[in-house]
């Protein structure tokens, strides 16, 4: 009994050892915690200046530094008390749940998610308060560093102290970021849905409070489909709150969200915006924050005409209210710089990629085609059915033109001749040449349908008007810019705009391929700009999904601009039956490059040293579908057009060849190969003694004559002569009487000899 009494009393001194050094080790935890915190709490002071500052927003000026042209994303700001109450419930349940009960940041919260994240070996869960999202939107970076988490939660303590929960909640909700620019409640109500705040219904709430997520996935303008989803999740959290009951839950998730109309007079300013992010490798809040501005290439002037143009075709018609159009005009300075940029849509379209049709035949067939001279302009192609295992492309009216020039084939927007060409060429090299021009091919698009325009992702709108502006520029890829210079809050100039120039293809090339697109301005499907007498280049495009049209386009160029029109439907991907690329988009870029050209005189785009204009012969083309040099002197046999000096006309080996005389029993048969372009003499020479055969002239094809009078000579000549050239043949008649006698009628007799 003695001895485990001792024991006891051993193992309780022991336990009493371990708990003071525990209590001490905690002790010392706490006291270095309450310093740390005391050193960090002292160390960043709350900015209540810029906490509550409105004055935060982006000056985005035009190329003449006017002060009109300001665009200033400044916030609206709205009290608190003005809005519905199921705002406050709604971003409360979503976003921070605890939010009436702690002092700034969620312990709990921050437990859950170290776990969480500890399990997924990820960094998804986050733990931000609503305290500390303000706190980093308005005074912190977006960088992942335990400093910056710290001073968030540090900042977000003291502003706890400083502010009543509802007053936290008010700055909250007029700074906070929604997309498409708008920073606010305020702001992002009259964006997405056109109205104040506080006329938003339940469902618009949940969408708006869905968004703040991540703006760029869950805005509907991005991805109406993440939108929906967002906000049922939102409305999921006000149920299971009890803040909206099961009848108001159903009706929400079985609504669609309705964007409205909304002014977009700024979208060029949007576009630099984003452009200026990319440039500084920063995000929009952290832009505003800095207070920077921005000087552009916009010109007032040219912004204003894209704009009425676009209002007076689509922006305030019908169609563009029954049809939920999405528009967009691009004129660019061939010299890489945006004079303007008009987005008639909801949805952000600075990255739209949408299939784009005929536009691109030129870039992808043609080009690469005069590149590798399997074609020049006038080259002929047969445009019939053909079928490339088992894929049978058919011309958009179901009809076939037989043999048809590359210019009437391209100016045309024929199918089958395209698809052929892409064939001979191949899809390496065109792939490659569309390269060049900043455009690239998805692995799947390596197949003939891309003749027409048909890939699997589709291709950026930016990138379509630059390359076609390289072509205007005969060959010099100069980019796509929208910002000048960025300017800090100090006025010092942190980037300026270097201009960037590469010849990616030859003068000559390029020239080949404006001179038949003129053909589509001209005479062709943009023949609608023919009437503004100026050198223009254009092509037109119609994206089809196999039941309706989805997008159509025009693309017009000078020697100075390229201008895109695009409308299409993002909601639906369906257009109406009476919008035509002829029509709308085309109608638009006329009135662009009216008012942009209005009592201007335009050069002609310049011819470089190594085109020149050719004759070709009228006859071998239109009888045999082939360019040769000409067969006669006389104009009226001749016709002409653009060819590379390395790539001319082949030589005449057609006029007069195959020049034969053969002996039969009847005598000598005289025949060759006539054009009705040239006059012929056949010569007959017995004993130097010449005299005229035959006289032969307007005539084409396989001419024959016979000369009965031979067999009384030894030896006879003839001679065919055309323009100062002859050819002639030597035949002893009488050899071939003997080898007629001997094989056919005396054989196996007694032979003949002379």
């Amino acid at each position: 009994m003695q001895i485990i009494g001792l024991m006891g009393k051993k193992k309780v001194a022991r336990w009493k050892k371990i708990l003071i050094v525990l209590c001490l080790f905690c002790g010392v935890i706490f006291i270095s915690f309450g310093l740390v915190s005391a050193y960090f709490y002292n160390k960043y002071d709350l900015d209540i200046n810029k906490l509550t500052s409105l004055n935060n927003g982006i000056k985005v000026y035009s190329a003449s530094m006017t002060e009109t042209t300001l665009y200033n994303t400044n916030r609206s700001i709205v009290d608190i008390d003005n809005l519905p109450n199921y705002v406050i419930k709604a971003f409360v349940d979503t976003e921070d749940k605890r939010f009436f009960k702690h002092k700034g940041y969620d312990i709990k919260r921050i437990a859950k998610a170290f776990m969480v994240n500890l399990a997924m070996k990820s960094k998804s869960q986050g733990a931000s308060t609503i305290s500390q999202q303000l706190v980093k939107n308005a005074l912190l970076t977006n960088e992942k560093t335990l400093n910056r988490k710290i001073k968030e939660i540090v900042l977000s303590i003291k502003m706890e102290k400083k502010f009543s929960k509802k007053e936290i909640l008010e700055m909250y909700l007029n700074t906070i970021y929604f997309g498409a620019n708008a920073y606010g409640i305020e702001n992002a109500s009259q964006a997405y849905f056109n109205k104040s705040a506080k006329d938003l219904t339940l469902n618009e709430v949940c969408c708006l409070a869905g968004i703040i997520k991540s703006p760029s996935y869950y805005s509907p303008t991005k991805s109406m489909d993440n939108a929906v989803k967002r906000r049922n999740v939102v409305a999921k959290a006000l149920l299971s709150s009890k803040d909206i009951s099961n009848e108001e839950y159903n009706e929400i998730i079985n609504s669609p969200i309705k964007l409205s109309a909304t002014n977009f007079e700024h979208s060029y300013e949007k576009e630099a915006i984003y452009e200026a992010c990319q440039l500084l490798n920063i995000t929009e809040r952290e832009l505003i924050n800095k207070k920077y501005e921005l000087v552009t290439f916009k010109n007032d002037e040219t912004q204003n005409m894209v704009i009425v143009a676009n209002n007076d075709t689509i922006g305030s018609s019908e169609k563009q209210q029954n049809y939920d159009l999405d528009g967009l005009s691009i004129v660019l300075n061939n010299d890489g710089k945006v004079e303007a940029f008009y987005a008639n849509s909801m949805y952000n379209l600075h990255n739209l990629v949408r299939q784009p049709a005929s536009t691109l035949k030129p870039l992808v067939v043609y080009l690469p085609c005069i590149i590798d001279n399997i074609l020049t302009p006038s080259t002929k192609i047969l445009d019939e059915p053909i079928d490339f295992n088992g894929y049978s492309p058919k011309n958009a009216d179901n009809k076939f033109y037989g043999y048809i020039s590359a210019r009437d084939a391209l100016k045309n927007s024929l199918n089958v001749p395209a698809v052929k060409l892409l064939d001979c060429v191949g899809l390496k090299k065109a792939g490659e040449i569309l390269c060049q021009l900043g455009i690239n091919l998805d692995k799947a698009d390596y197949n003939l349908s891309t003749a027409l325009g048909s890939l699997k992702k589709g291709i950026k709108l930016t990138d379509l008007v630059s390359a076609y502006s390289t072509i205007a520029n005969l060959g010099q890829y100069n980019g796509f810019n929208f910002v000048d210079k960025i300017l800090d809050e100090n006025g010092k100039v942190i980037y300026q705009y270097q201009p960037y120039s590469q010849t990616v293809l030859s003068k000559e090339d390029c020239f080949l391929l404006t001179d038949m697109l003129k053909d589509c301005t001209n005479s062709g499907t943009a023949k609608r700009l023919a009437e503004l007498n100026l050198p223009i280049a254009s092509k037109t495009g119609t994206a089809f999904n196999g039941t309706d049209n989805t997008d159509i386009y025009n693309i017009a160029y000078t020697p100075n601009h390229t201008v895109l029109t695009w409308i299409g439907s993002i909601k639906t991907n369906k257009l109406p039956s009476e919008l035509k690329s002829s029509n709308e988009p085309t109608q638009i870029n006329k009135d662009i490059l009216k008012s942009l050209y209005q009592g201007k005189a335009v050069a002609d785009f310049i011819k470089p040293e190594g085109v020149e204009k050719m004759p070709f012969d009228a006859i071998e083309y239109d009888e045999n579908n082939i360019i040769v040099q000409p067969s006669s002197a006389l104009e009226r046999f001749k016709k002409y057009d653009y060819f590379k000096l390395s790539n001319p006309p082949k030589e005449n080996f057609n006029v007069g060849s195959n020049f034969c005389v053969e002996l039969d029993k009847y005598g000598a048969k005289i025949s060759f190969n006539a054009v009705k372009s040239k006059a012929y003499e056949v010569i007959k020479e017995v004993n130097s003694n010449r005299t005229l055969f035959e006289k032969i002239s307007e005539k084409s094809g396989k001419i024959e004559l016979v000369d009965n009078d031979v067999f009384s000579f030894e030896e006879v000549k003839y001679t065919l002569k055309t323009d100062g050239e002859e050819k002639s043949f030597t035949l002893r008649p009488k050899d071939f009487l003997v080898n007629l006698l001997n094989n056919e009628i005396i054989l196996g007799k007694k032979k003949w000899y002379v």
